[in-house]
């Protein structure tokens, strides 16, 4: 997913609309705890299949990571 693609998803939202994080398929979610830009990411995929896709360190990459 793209920040594009969130933004356009959360376009209409109020601004203080709560943000959490939750596995696919769960009932429940985890309040967010930072939003952090990390600047040299190495993205090993972009599939969302579960696994862990991309390296926080190492790369060339830009990516948004959402912690929890």
């Amino acid at each position: 997913m793209t920040v594009g693609e969130v933004l356009e998803q959360l376009k209409d939202l109020p601004p203080d609309t709560l943000l959490c994080v939750a596995e696919i398929d769960e009932a429940f979610a985890v309040n967010v705890a930072s939003v952090e830009i990390v600047e040299d990411a190495k993205a090993q995929s972009r599939q969302a299949s579960g696994r862990e896709a991309v390296e926080l360190g190492h790369g060339d990459d830009q990516v948004v990571v959402i912690r929890w």
